[in-house]
């Protein structure tokens, strides 16, 4: 599905009827990250999953604001175009927390739960390996131009190596030189101080708001040592997954969907 916001084309997923599930991927997915888990949680949610400014098939604008509030102001705009005037269900992956849970901090009467999957939102990160090639001016353009097949997967890999072929070549086949802009720019702007101010807004958010953690211990991105998981669950409930990496919700989708289920039947408000 499509929808059209400010002269630009937004693609997004729906799928199911009951309490909105807005889920949030991340680089370098679309919304087809979460194709596997939607069938678990369509049968009493409706899931709607966007391919977030750039990625996959959504357009971007050329003067797309890649900051944290131009990030929360996309999806707004995003759930009022597609008429979600309910508390919604949240789920974020990676650098969606940008959009999401920037979004939750502005608008914590419209959240109704917050799910969180390896990802960052404090100050104290260091961007990992790519990260840092992608914020480097022209080693991120060249990283683009040698891009191939073969070291997407494999990259991919390194950390999920239960990711199905099928996936991969999917993924793959929506890398565009548009999607490889955006991912630049995206980094680009966010230096980890960027979330000063905000990480404290989100753990006070967390007193208030149920939050699922789950994460999958072997992620080369976000270091253990950091202790994410705990912290982003802010006392609240964290399952970490010994076997899974960093795209968790893509490797074990049927156990992502239990926790999910399972966290969902104790929300009382």
């Amino acid at each position: 599905m499509t929808i059209r916001l400010n002269e630009i084309d937004y693609f997004y997923k729906e799928t199911g009827n009951g309490e909105p599930i807005i889920l949030i991927h991340g680089n370098p997915d679309s919304a087809d990250y979460w194709d596997d888990l939607v069938p678990f949680l369509s049968e009493k949610y409706r899931c709607i999953a966007p391919d977030l400014p750039g990625f996959g098939r959504s357009e971007i604008a050329d003067n797309f604001e890649f900051t944290l509030d131009g990030c929360q102001n996309w999806l707004d705009d995003f759930l009022k175009a597609i008429n979600i005037t309910e508390p919604i269900h949240l789920v974020v992956h990676d650098v969606g927390t940008f959009y999401g849970i920037t979004w939750a901090v502005k608008n914590p009467a419209k959240v109704k739960s917050i799910c969180i999957t390896n990802t960052l939102f404090f100050s104290d990160y260091k961007w990992h390996f790519w990260g840092r090639i992608w914020r480097t001016p022209i080693l991120g353009e060249l990283s683009n131009l040698l891009l191939s097949q073969r070291l997407y997967k494999s990259g991919l890999r390194k950390s999920s190596p239960k990711l199905s072929e099928t996936y991969l070549e999917k993924g793959f086949a929506l890398i565009t030189p548009k999607m490889q802009k955006t991912v630049l720019k995206l980094y680009r702007a966010m230096s980890p101080s960027v979330f000063k101010g905000w990480e404290d807004e989100y753990l006070a958010l967390t007193k208030t708001k149920p939050v699922l953690v789950i994460w999958g211990d072997n992620d080369p991105y976000i270091p253990l040592s950091l202790g994410y998981a705990e912290r982003m669950a802010n006392g609240q409930t964290a399952h970490r997954l010994a076997d899974a990496g960093h795209w968790v919700a893509a490797e074990e989708p049927a156990l992502f969907a239990n926790y999910w289920l399972d966290f969902a039947r104790t929300i009382t408000v």
